[in-house]
């Protein structure tokens, strides 16, 4: 008695007993099936392009930030420096050449060229920084006592100062900056145009506003609706706005100018 022959074929990975070899079944391509995506794997996803798009972003902000820092900075350097430097030449050249001074034109004489070389550097390490990226303290208390000192040398006027610790430490930096910029062209107007020998930088809180009050006893003006406002005016009042805020000006002829800018908290 013959005994039979068992082999073995694999199909689609399955093992089959045969006892006649069959030819192997041809295999039909199956449909890719596409798996499912859970719930949190598809919110990775999306998390992933999002934040792949907000790093784009980011780059692209950033360099278009580092662009403008370096056009300030030829533009400081090649402008405002080299304007300052002519100034500066200008002052030494008539000090050498031009008639002797009176002791106190001589002193002031003296003075302006060490604020101006005081401007020079400063503007020198505000380039320096645009290019490095480094960033300055600023405090805007002190800033406010160097532009007292500056003025009341170069000006012959007295000024006062009186800063509310409340109201300082509400203030952010941009704010600062935003404000020292104002009083610096308010008491530049004391000093240009009003002829006036005191004038008094406030800052206070008034509920949910800030105060920022310059007071000088100036010549004053007649202040009207049709008179063409200046740059100057023109730069405080735009500061103010930026700041969710607004600027007043009160003056009349012989009677001083108030100026006030009340700023949103």
């Amino acid at each position: 008695m013959m005994k039979e022959r068992y082999g073995f074929q694999v199909f689609e990975g399955r093992r089959l007993a045969t006892g006649t070899p069959r030819p192997p079944r041809q295999l039909t391509p199956m449909p890719a099936q596409r798996i499912p995506t859970s719930r949190p794997q598809a919110d990775n996803i999306a998390s992933n392009d999002h934040l792949s798009v907000s790093l784009v972003t980011m780059e692209e902000r950033l360099s278009t930030l580092l662009e403008d820092r370096e056009r300030i900075g030829r533009d400081l350097h090649d402008s405002v420096l080299q304007s300052l430097y002519a100034i500066g030449l200008s002052l030494e050249t008539s000090r050498k050449v031009g008639p002797p001074l009176p002791p106190d034109a001589a002193q002031g004489h003296i003075h302006a060229i060490e604020q101006l070389n005081r401007l020079i550097h400063e503007v020198r390490g505000t380039i320096h920084r645009l290019k490095d990226g480094t960033i300055q303290r600023f405090d805007l208390a002190e800033e406010l006592a160097n532009l007292q000192h500056t003025y009341e040398h170069v000006g012959g006027i007295t000024i006062t100062l009186d800063l509310q610790p409340t109201a300082m430490d509400l203030l952010t930096l941009e704010e600062e900056q935003d404000i020292l910029h104002i009083v610096r062209e308010a008491l530049s107007n004391c000093i240009r145009h009003a002829q006036a020998t005191h004038a008094s930088v406030s800052l206070s809180t008034r509920g949910t506003r800030l105060r920022l009050t310059v007071l000088d006893d100036g010549v004053g003006f007649a202040a009207s609706s049709h008179q063409r406002r200046g740059y100057g005016l023109a730069n405080m009042e735009a500061r103010a706005r930026k700041l969710g805020g607004t600027l007043r000006i009160h003056s009349k002829p012989g009677g001083g100018t108030r100026l006030t800018a009340e700023l949103l908290l």
